[in-house]
């Protein structure tokens, strides 16, 4: 084939302008010839798509030594969705049943959700393994939801994710772009030496600062640490930087909304929280060299607006229903009432 009798530099170019997706949207692309497969492999695995049962099957698979592999020299994008328990067949229950709902929030649901539970975490923790050897990683997206059962709408929240893995995954290096969407779960303890430490994991995030060039978060629990970069760190090459303290949308049968809440023990509250995230984010862009959007967002009530202080321009701004959290938006000069500050810190205080 005359394409293949090209350098292999020009080689690499061309797949990799292809792009992952090509190879995905039809997995014969990846199998035309030994010198082609070697080429396509490369590219496929370049940008890694993964939810919670792809990982289960890639692990379970009989190829799964030169997957990994593959993962390791390859992946420069890795894109983790989470979305909690899925296996409601698993106890035979009909979703109508109005039992069906104490079961699952019972002895035995809670049992095969912790099993579950487990099972995640140790395929999460084998991958974070495998990156952490990547030379090639720059960009991890990880996002998890809340649990939902298709029928059994009134299910208590339940936290699936461990401490430890997401530190894990925090401890891989030159990472360039980080996005965590972590509304849908708490971060919870594993290991015995974990009971009763402080859930936090702000400081690993900060840690990465000396890289990265992009930044968005969204957890359930969060303090100003996370802005901090390593002392003597300066001239950062972050140029965005976005965290969103509301969890308005994180569950579509959500029917009220929440803020984040300060990571350990706090006496101010959500105001006090958001206080100390503008004044840190203001301290954060000092140091970064060339800052294009830095921006903390909220929500104001009783509608549920989304709300978003620029902290370049020192204005807030609103967001439209569904908006990008980078959408321009439009410029606001009121701000949230104290009544409604309170609205908002008393629904935080019920997702406890």
């Amino acid at each position: 084939m005359a394409l293949l009798k090209l350098p292999p530099e020009t080689l690499i170019q061309i797949f990799d302008h292809l792009g992952s997706s090509y190879f995905r949207s039809d997995l014969s692309r990846l199998t035309v010839c030994k010198q082609w497969s070697e080429f396509a492999h490369t590219a496929c695995f370049r940008d890694l798509y993964v939810t919670q049962k792809t990982l289960r099957r890639l692990l379970s698979s009989p190829y799964v030594e030169s997957s990994l592999r593959l993962v390791k020299n390859s992946v420069e994008t890795l894109d983790l969705n989470l979305k909690g328990f899925e296996d409601w067949d698993s106890i035979p229950l009909s979703g109508h049943d109005p039992q069906a709902v104490n079961v699952w929030n019972g002895a035995l649901g809670n049992a095969v959700r912790a099993t579950w539970t487990t099972e995640l975490n140790n395929d999460l923790l084998y991958l974070a393994a495998i990156i952490q050897q990547s030379q090639r990683l720059r960009i991890l997206r990880i996002q998890a939801t809340s649990e939902l059962h298709p029928l059994l709408r009134f299910l208590e929240r339940r936290d699936y994710l461990f401490l430890s893995t997401i530190r894990a995954f925090l401890s891989v290096s030159n990472l360039t772009s980080l996005e965590l969407d972590l509304c849908g779960t708490r971060l919870i303890p594993h290991q015995s030496q974990e009971r009763g430490e402080v859930i936090h994991v702000c400081t690993s995030i900060a840690a990465l600062f000396t890289t990265l060039r992009r930044l968005r978060l969204r957890m359930r629990s969060i303090c100003a640490d996370v802005l901090r970069p390593p002392l003597h760190c300066t001239d950062l090459k972050l140029n965005e930087m976005l965290i969103n303290l509301s969890l308005s949308n994180e569950s579509p049968v959500t029917t009220s909304a929440a803020h984040a809440t300060c990571c350990g023990s706090s006496t101010g509250g959500f105001l006090q929280l958001k206080a100390d995230m503008e004044k840190q984010a203001q301290v954060l862009v000092a140091q970064m060299a060339a800052p294009k959007i830095v921006r903390i967002l909220t929500h104001a009530l009783p509608r549920i607006e989304m709300r978003a202080f620029d902290v370049l321009t020192g204005r807030n701004v609103a967001l439209s229903e569904g908006a990008q959290w980078d959408d321009e938006g439009e410029v606001i000069e009121d701000q949230v009432s104290d009544d409604e500050s309170e609205i908002s810190d008393l629904s935080s205080d019920d997702d406890e």
